[in-house]
């Protein structure tokens, strides 16, 4: 059970971070350059995307009754 529940968490934060580096790139990409966009929207996407996936697992975990 641990070993779904970290390999779920790995893939939803992987996934945050690559996402948020994409939507980074759309969004920023002119004002800011490529790189700075990139980052910034991987950053935030890390952020988000890693307490959304930790959440959404936990409260998952605790329906489940394991």
């Amino acid at each position: 059970m641990a070993s779904i529940f970290l390999i779920a968490l790995l893939a939803g934060i992987v996934t945050a971070l690559v996402a948020g580096m994409i939507s980074g790139i759309i969004i920023g990409k002119e004002a800011l350059g490529l790189e700075m966009a990139s980052g910034m929207g991987g950053l935030y996407g890390l952020l988000g995307g890693t307490t959304a996936s930790l959440v959404g697992l936990l409260v998952l975990t605790a329906i489940q009754g394991v």
